[in-house]
């Protein structure tokens, strides 16, 4: 079971996760701020229109091939971690 990861400093404009695979794989995101919630969605994700990732919070989401996590924060400098567990066929 092959496995990406890497952490994406995170501000006022949405930012992709940068996971590549050409086979569908579970994503963890985890949130390292321990003040502030970081927002995922979309391209367009905002912190009006995103889900809500607490401080210190991770949830795990099942993607698809050419599926994209993009995250938004309150603030600059704002940094989530991510794993990605890719399936094999």
């Amino acid at each position: 079971m092959p496995i990406q990861n890497g952490q994406v400093s995170v501000g006022t404009a949405a930012v992709v996760i940068p996971v590549t695979s050409v086979n569908p794989f579970v994503l963890e995101v985890h949130n390292n701020d321990n003040t502030d919630d970081v927002y995922l969605g979309g391209p367009g994700v905002t912190t009006s229109t995103g889900l809500m990732l607490e401080k210190l919070e991770s949830h795990q989401f099942e993607m698809t091939p050419g599926d994209r996590m993009f995250c938004v924060s309150s603030k600059t400098g704002h940094t989530i971690s991510w794993l990605a567990i890719l399936k094999t066929t």
